[in-house]
């Protein structure tokens, strides 16, 4: 199979798995049920991925990375430090709220005391993998003279509470429906100037 259409397919099974975790729960979503909706087999799943556990690492990993992505292009850039956080903002509020990210966290939150593997997984491939990227970009816009911080950690910790607010948790009860570009839009360049206002230099 060629590389593209093997991503392609890759994407799909992925896809698939996040359907079924969404009525299944973690515990109860098989690698059998996700073949058997993919119409494949479940030694392709198993080739491809490696148990359960890795599926949907994947796919956690897969989500994170648009966001990383904005990160990586613009600790190598110059472009203003608004600009920048509207990104990110944008990327990290389409990840968050989306419909895969939510039946993920939906799925970690009801089994973190039964089984916490996958509230583990989401940590370390999702927050732990993404935040450390967007710190070190404050850091770099500290020494360029666009912030002034005493703790880089900390406002970051502020960002996302002026970006998120309680959004995310509004989301995963289902009081707050998937949010329009236009509102993304609106809330990523609000955050960004509320942020401005507490730590530009």
């Amino acid at each position: 199979m060629k590389a593209a259409l093997r991503d392609q397919r890759r994407h799909e099974i992925m896809n698939i798995a996040i359907e079924v975790l969404a009525e299944r729960g973690y515990r109860d979503a098989s690698m059998l049920e996700v073949a058997r909706r993919a119409s494949a087999s479940k030694e392709t799943l198993y080739a491809w991925f490696g148990d359960k556990q890795s599926l949907f690492e994947a796919v956690i990993r897969r989500n994170a990375e648009a966001v990383q992505a904005v990160l990586a292009r613009h600790l190598e850039g110059d472009a203003p430090t608004e600009v920048v956080l509207v990104e990110f903002g944008r990327a990290l509020l389409e990840l968050l709220l989306g419909d895969s990210a939510v039946a993920i966290n939906r799925a970690a939150i009801s089994e973190a005391l039964s089984d916490p593997r996958l509230a583990q997984i989401l940590s370390s491939t999702g927050r732990d993998a993404t935040l450390p990227g967007f710190v070190r970009f404050l850091e770099l816009s500290q020494k360029r003279g666009a912030l002034r911080m005493e703790a880089p950690s900390k406002a970051a910790e502020d960002y996302l509470g002026l970006l998120l607010g309680d959004t995310q948790v509004r989301r995963l009860l289902d009081l707050l429906a998937a949010p329009k570009k236009a509102q993304i839009e609106a809330r990523a360049v609000r955050a960004a100037k509320n942020f401005l206002r507490l730590y530009a230099a």
